[in-house]
């Protein structure tokens, strides 16, 4: 079965190299396809490229083979051999033992992937001569992508003669594939996704057994974006092999931003951008000034650790949340607005939402029943009061764990209500963990995080869109970390009907008039927004960020992405931590 992590980095084994006089030559050695020659910036229709490599420094005729495997090598004169943890980011540059002059002659090191690969002259050799072990290879990141694109990529292939497995290419991290040609004749999209890396399949007997020029066209591509070509499988009995060349992308169009519009970029930044406060979040100001947003929505906007470490620094040395107005101002906000914050209750995650724009706070919501709110009113002095909180809390009781708020943001003279939430994350409940600390009160089944989850969304659009007072409102979005699954992700999950895992997403869907914006954009994929799982539902990285939007707001929809791209890139530091961040922003572009 195919490794998932080629969009969320889970799991990367890379670059051993290995050259062989005998046992890895070619029986019959194919010709390269032939070169275009064109202008070095511009395809012959005048589209900028992007990328292109047609291996003219690849000139051996055998070896050296490229490959990860940490068991004995099956060819002469291994010249590399190298084990990492699964979870480190690796290109082949710092994954080798080779010479550097070699791997600078062929200029190897920022691909991604190059297992069981040889060249040859002019071009690559993927997983031939190695009967029932596949190959792979992962270009490097599209690095000449600086805003969000549509590309067109070309690429040649021609399958080994004995090949008997079908041949796969994907699109990782980022982009969807929209259509694709092969050998100039439209190519069915039908049944051809697997849902997480937007995947083409060819059967072997679609392939001439010569060269073979495939197209595809791929929307919403970043400087993330990566390239994968192998074999649908890695059947023993099977062969697998198959050569590469000609690889071009060219850039069709920049997603056009609406001229009276509204950004609005969503993001869990984890315990306040951990992973660029020794930086001075100076890398973090980049990314957001890249996509320039109107409104930006924050989950975990709290400093809590110490610069990449896992030691809580005191109150006195946060910066967020109240540097927030500070550093908004450096990327153009004049406005900031802080949710429910418990820091009674000592929690650490509050959303904060900033903006080009005015914003007045509607709502702050954290206690769901009135002795807990007085006490909360009591409490002015900002400190913590924890245990005596807690001594009040009847079994069950379920507050609004990391607070949600109601922020409305004035666009000219259009009011655009933000609900801002971050639910409870655990498999148990807040009870649970907090008043009797005994996480196996709950825990079976996430029954008891399921149920706190559930209680939080029913109260938090109680105090929102179900709230009376505001019948007359029409535009509202509701974006957070919801820390569930949804129904309308389930083709993938495979959860039972009566999940309780659904129960938060299914309130919203179906008592609400909520929509789902990524969910309903792209029907039948999936976007993974977490790289780890923190249920009991299943191991798969999950999605759990969402922007949900009002009819009146779906409708004005023009842009809509989970933002895959390199500085958001799940980049494993330490303990469960992760850079940029162990979430993946969501980018949306309104129409006024």
């Amino acid at each position: 079965m195919l490794l998932r992590n080629h969009l969320f980095f889970a799991a990367f084994a890379l670059a051993s190299l290995f050259a062989s006089a005998s046992a890895c030559k070619d029986s019959a050695l194919p010709e390269p396809r032939a070169q275009e020659t064109t202008d070095p910036e511009k395809d012959e229709d005048g589209g900028t490229i992007l990328f292109s490599e047609n291996f003219d420094a690849c000139t051996m005729s055998e070896g050296p083979f490229i490959q990860s495997d940490n068991f004995k090598a099956d060819c002469e004169n291994p010249l590399s051999h190298i084990s990492f943890k699964s979870t480190e980011w690796k290109t082949v540059a710092t994954s080798h033992i080779c010479s550097e002059e070699y791997m600078n002659s062929r200029g190897f090191g920022p691909w991604v992937y190059l297992f069981r690969v040889s060249e040859r002259p002019g071009y690559l050799a993927c997983g031939v001569n190695n009967e029932g072990k596949r190959g792979i290879i992962q270009s490097p990141m599209l690095s000449a992508i600086k805003e969000v694109s549509d590309v067109r990529l070309t690429f040649d292939i021609m399958p080994e003669p004995k090949m008997t497995d079908n041949f796969c290419f994907k699109v990782c991290l980022a982009g969807v594939i929209v259509s694709a040609k092969l050998n100039g004749a439209e190519y069915p999209l039908t049944d051809t996704y697997d849902g997480i890396e937007h995947r083409l399949l060819f059967p072997r007997n679609a392939l001439k057994n010569n060269w073979n020029t495939i197209t595809v066209d791929i929307s919403k591509a970043t400087d993330g974006t990566m390239l994968y070509w192998s074999s649908e499988s890695n059947v023993k009995t099977l062969n697998h092999g198959f050569y590469l060349d000609n690889i071009k992308v060219v850039e069709t169009a920049k997603m056009q931003r609406p001229e009276k519009g509204l950004r609005v970029l969503f993001w869990n930044i984890q315990n306040g951008m951990w992973s660029d406060q020794q930086s001075g979040f100076v890398h973090f100001k980049e990314f957001i000034s890249k996509y320039d947003p109107d409104v930006c929505i924050w989950c975990e906007a709290q400093s809590i650790y110490k610069n990449r470490s896992t030691e809580k620094c005191s109150v006195s040395d946060r910066y967020f949340p109240d540097g927030w107005a500070e550093f908004a101002a450096a990327y153009g906000h004049r406005y900031t607005a802080i949710g429910g914050y418990r820091i009674y209750a000592d929690d650490y995650y509050p959303q904060v939402v900033t903006s080009k724009y005015p914003i007045e706070t509607l709502a702050l919501i954290t206690e769901t029943d009135l002795e807990h709110q007085q006490m909360a009113d009591a409490w002015t002095d900002g400190a913590s009061h924890e245990a005596e909180y807690h001594s009040h809390c009847a079994e069950g009781y379920c507050p609004v764990s990391h607070g949600a708020a109601v922020q409305q943001v004035n666009v000219d003279g259009t009011k655009i209500n933000i609900i801002t939430l971050h639910l409870w994350p655990h498999a148990y409940s807040y009870y649970a963990k907090f008043v009797i600390k005994n996480q196996n009160y709950d825990s079976a089944n996430g029954v008891g995080g399921n149920a706190q989850r559930e209680a939080e969304i029913k109260y938090i659009c109680s105090r929102s869109v179900d709230d009376p007072k505001f019948a007359s409102e029409k535009n509202w979005l509701m974006a957070g970390d919801f820390n569930a699954r949804s129904r309308l992700d389930n083709w993938r999950y495979k959860l039972p009907e009566d999940s309780p895992f659904l129960n938060s997403h299914d309130y919203i869907l179906n008592k609400t008039f909520f929509k789902d914006v990524i969910g309903l954009q792209y029907p039948g994929h999936f976007f993974a927004t977490r790289t780890w799982a923190n249920d009991a539902a299943g191991k798969d990285p999950p999605r759990y960020d969402f922007v949900y939007a009002s009819p009146d707001m779906y409708s004005k929809v023009r842009n809509a992405l989970t933002l895959n791209e390199s500085y958001t890139n799940m980049i494993w530091a330490m303990s469960n931590y992760y850079d940029s961040s162990d979430h993946r922003p969501i980018l949306i572009d309104f129409e006024l």
